[in-house]
């Protein structure tokens, strides 16, 4: 799952949209929630992130896995300041 270049990634609302995306390809191609999960969990994310930033990810991926959110409410809300989790639906 890639996510930035360079030595040292910081995530953008724009990584957080292609996240989602991929994370809806993966399940729609028969991947498991726990192996979409584990994609972050390589040792190339652990070097370019920071632990906040993969625990994000995480979030990110479970809550597009359980189509708890769409990718559209994840952007929306990041590039509202809510770091890519939107808020509780009413």
């Amino acid at each position: 799952m890639a996510v930035a270049s360079g030595a040292r990634a910081t995530l953008n609302c724009e990584h957080l949209l292609a996240v989602s995306h991929a994370t809806l390809d993966m399940r729609d191609a028969g991947r498991t929630l726990s192996s979409v999960l584990a994609e972050i969990e390589r040792g190339e994310l652990q070097q370019k992130l920071n632990a906040q930033e993969i625990n994000l990810l995480r979030q990110i991926v479970r809550v597009s896995f359980t189509s708890e959110y769409s990718p559209r409410e994840i952007f929306e809300a990041c590039r509202a300041g809510n770091l890519g989790i939107p808020k509780s639906k009413p």
